[in-house]
């Protein structure tokens, strides 16, 4: 609990995982989107962008599934991504599929933003003692995929 004058008592959500999560995610999300927007890209975007710069090829329903999303979310931003000439659809090995592509501009874009992703990252986690980080990403990892 916060001892200042004016916190706010949370009660029944206080110190809960769930609820945790929820505020800090808020709080990472907002600055995300604000170290991101002079790159035109959101968050969303960067997720999509950076998983099929690291798996050239993957189907667009897989790509969906491990951001969390279904298709019909997915698909505009995917649509986004291939109109800014930062992805491409190429014809998978059956024909009757489309593997998803990074373009050349899209991985220099990655490469641009690394550095900024970076200094997100240190922001997020200032002031966790040392070996924290990694713990609480691997942490968040376990939690992510107990629901796969």
């Amino acid at each position: 609990m916060n001892d200042a004058p004016d916190a706010v008592s949370f009660g029944l959500l206080g110190g809960t995982v769930s609820y945790g999560l929820k505020r800090a995610y808020l709080r990472v999300i907002r600055d995300l989107e604000e170290a991101l927007a002079p790159h035109g890209l959101t968050p969303p975007l960067l997720a999509a962008l950076s998983i099929a710069a690291a798996n050239p090829g993957i189907a667009p329903a897989r790509l969906a599934a491990a951001m969390g999303h279904g298709r019909s979310r997915a698909a505009p931003l995917l649509d986004r991504l291939e109109a800014d000439g930062l992805l491409e659809r190429r014809d998978g090995p059956d024909r009757r599929s489309l593997g998803l592509h990074a373009t050349r501009a899209g991985d220099l874009l990655l490469r641009r933003v690394t550095p900024v992703l970076a200094a997100h990252e240190a922001r997020m986690t200032v002031g966790l003692p040392d070996g924290a980080r990694d713990a609480l990403a691997a942490a968040l990892g376990t939690i992510a995929a107990s629901d796969t």
